[in-house]
């Protein structure tokens, strides 16, 4: 009994069918998009070498309704001044990262995803932003995680909070201090 016991390899596709099929049906069916046939009971799928030998699909995005224009504004706003007013390149590539990260709730609000709670919240943030007032934004921004489902308002919220606080920061540090009398 000098065998070495090897468990049989993982199953690393669905079963397609529960029932057997027969040997002559299997080699009829036509190849689809000239791929070779794939074995018994493996989904038809493309190859990694073929997946990249295609070009990228356009997804076009739905547009942006009207009524929330306004929050795109304003958070672009903020990137772009935010942005300008940075000085080290450490915070610039957080901006820009955040600009990147930001579509996902453009995404949101033109798939018409958000609940009205956190919709809400948004357009109250985005009026913090446009009248300077960040501090007054990370709050409302916390009111609207803290009633929120997490996984509603994750692929955004806290890039959202990070561009509040270094706006936040910047708006601090290029303030003026007040005259001494």
């Amino acid at each position: 009994l000098s065998e070495i016991f090897m468990p049989p390899a993982p199953i690393t596709a669905p079963v397609m069918s529960l029932t057997p099929e027969p040997r002559g049906v299997l080699s009829s069916q036509p190849s689809v998009l000239g791929m070779g046939h794939a074995p018994p009971g493996a989904p038809g799928e493309f190859s990694l070498q073929q997946l990249q030998q295609r070009p990228p699909e356009k997804v076009e995005r739905k547009e942006l309704p009207p009524e929330h224009q306004s929050l795109k504004t304003s958070f672009e706003k903020l990137l772009q001044r935010c942005s300008l007013s940075a000085t080290d390149l450490k915070t610039k590539r957080k901006l820009e990262k955040a600009a990147q990260r930001l579509e996902c709730l453009y995404d949101k609000l033109c798939q018409g995803t958000l609940s009205p709670h956190v919709l809400a919240g948004l357009h109250e943030v985005a009026r913090c932003v446009d009248a300077g007032d960040f501090e007054q934004g990370l709050a409302v921004h916390a009111q609207v995680v803290a009633r929120s489902s997490f996984s509603e308002v994750s692929s955004f919220m806290l890039v959202l909070k990070a561009v509040l606080s270094i706006a936040q920061k910047l708006h601090t540090e290029t303030r003026e201090p007040p005259a001494v009398t």
